[in-house]
């Protein structure tokens, strides 16, 4: 295997810490909302370079930890830094479920949504994402809300009305992840609807290609020919049950040397390639699976 291509280390120690985007690859966390807990609410104290650049401690990592904690528990954002100074029981104990923004931000979306006021659902998504990652946001506000819409007929325009505000968001946000000149990076290839794999692009947050439509076979296998070299993978976010033909191209990354695995929906009872792996759980989790893979095959 050439050794000409760079799998860049996520997470590379470095003695004075790491820098914010390498937090925020490893997060899933966007640099802004680490600046705005530091700057707006005080939650973080990153170290500084002698040029001013961030830069965190394992001490600062375990702090995000807790921060990530508190919030996929509902608590609000505001309310975090109180609970991070008492001792873990008493704060426990004070707090064992809240709804968070959540519950506000769906009334005043559903409110934008009946208007066509679609700036104003993009501006209460960025409110979201200056205060929270990408994984919680998508988990807490976006998924219960096109579940809500897709579950009531009479509301089917307006969630057609939210995934076009949501395409057009994360398909620009995707476009920055891009790997540089010889730099590894992962392929999403969505097989069904495009959304999907778009929200996970934004819960990966690290270098890669996703792309806005379905492969044919044909199409495929020019594309992973392509990306042969740059030593990455390909993986396959699967919407909906695949077709006979959507299935053609799903095996053809392994066959040239990639590693190769399939997430979304369970397709165990659908004969795969043996070196094509299934991948199942919560979009956050994903980021570790991926990067086992990948050194896998490098190793190869």
């Amino acid at each position: 295997m050439s050794d000409s291509v760079e799998v860049s280390p996520l997470l590379a120690p470095q003695a004075d810490g790491v820098s914010i985007q390498q937090v925020s690859s490893r997060c899933g966390i966007p640099a802004v909302t680490l600046r705005a807990w530091e700057r707006r609410y005080g939650l973080l104290s990153p170290g500084r370079t002698e040029k001013g650049h961030r830069r965190y401690s394992e001490v600062d990592m375990a702090r995000i930890q807790q921060i990530q904690q508190w919030l996929e528990r509902g608590v609000p954002i505001s309310q975090v830094a109180g609970l991070l100074a008492q001792p873990d029981t008493a704060a426990s104990a004070r707090y064992e479920s809240r709804d968070g923004p959540w519950q506000e931000a769906a009334v005043a979306a559903m409110t934008a949504l009946e208007s066509l006021n679609t700036r104003r659902l993009e501006q209460l998504l960025n409110g979201l994402l200056n205060d929270y990652s990408h994984a919680l946001v998508l988990e807490q506000f976006c998924d219960p809300l096109r579940a809500r819409l897709a579950g009531t007929p009479s509301l089917a325009g307006l969630l057609t009305v939210l995934d076009s505000v949501l395409m057009a968001k994360w398909s620009s946000r995707a476009l920055s992840l891009a790997p540089r000149r010889r730099e590894a990076g992962w392929l999403l290839v969505p097989v069904g609807g495009a959304l999907p794999a778009l929200e996970l692009a934004m819960v990966l947050n690290r270098p890669l290609w996703c792309l806005a439509a379905n492969l044919a076979a044909g199409q495929a296998r020019s594309v992973v020919e392509g990306m042969a070299g740059r030593a990455g993978g390909v993986l396959w976010v699967v919407d909906r049950w695949p077709t006979a033909v959507e299935r053609q191209p799903i095996g053809m990354a392994t066959a040239r040397g990639l590693s190769e695995a399939c997430w979304g929906l369970d397709l165990s009872s659908m004969p795969l390639p043996t070196q094509v792996s299934q991948l199942s759980g919560r979009r956050q989790a994903l980021a570790s699976e991926l990067d086992r893979l990948q050194q896998s095959w490098s190793h190869v």
